[in-house]
């Protein structure tokens, strides 16, 4: 009686394990370039595309230009404390679109500026928020009208 157990067992594990690679191949997640994902979104892991833009300016009419739809990673050069990059205008992009925006020079701060006639924040329209030396910054869009923009804390190695 035990060897019949043992054996139901054994083909009930088979089972489930075949089940579970079955599951894992359909769980494949693509991301495009006009950033529409598909497959199963349910994983905990997502490669996201990137691009990098150089800070420019004094203002939200000179900084550097993040594009729309071109990376949800953008690689912030140049920061110098007072260049800043510009986030694409809200009436383009979806709600819950998400840019990292990454300054990793170690002693410079960024300016990043909303589109014009948009804010970040509660800070007021075509107002720029000041992100440290060294840090990720997450933005959500909101709505029509708002950034919600994060600092994410960074981990010293």
């Amino acid at each position: 009686m035990a060897s019949t157990a043992k054996l139901t067992l054994k083909s009930k594990l088979r089972e489930s394990h075949a089940n579970y690679f079955d599951n894992m191949c359909d769980s494949i997640v693509t991301l495009t370039d006009t950033q529409t994902i598909s497959g199963n979104t349910t994983q905990n892991a997502l490669i996201l595309g990137t691009q990098s833009v150089a800070a420019a300016g004094s203002n939200q009419g000179s900084a550097g230009q993040i594009t729309q739809g071109s990376g949800a990673v953008v690689i912030v050069s140049a920061a110098d404390n007072t260049k800043g990059v510009i986030l694409p205008l809200l009436s383009d992009c979806t709600v819950g679109e998400v840019y990292f925006v990454m300054n990793n020079l170690s002693n410079k701060t960024l300016e990043i500026y909303p589109g014009s006639g948009d804010a970040i924040n509660v800070s007021s329209d075509d107002t720029a928020i000041t992100v440290a030396a060294d840090t990720i910054t997450m933005f959500v869009c909101m709505d029509s009208a708002e950034w919600f923009g994060a600092e994410l804390p960074v981990v010293a190695a």
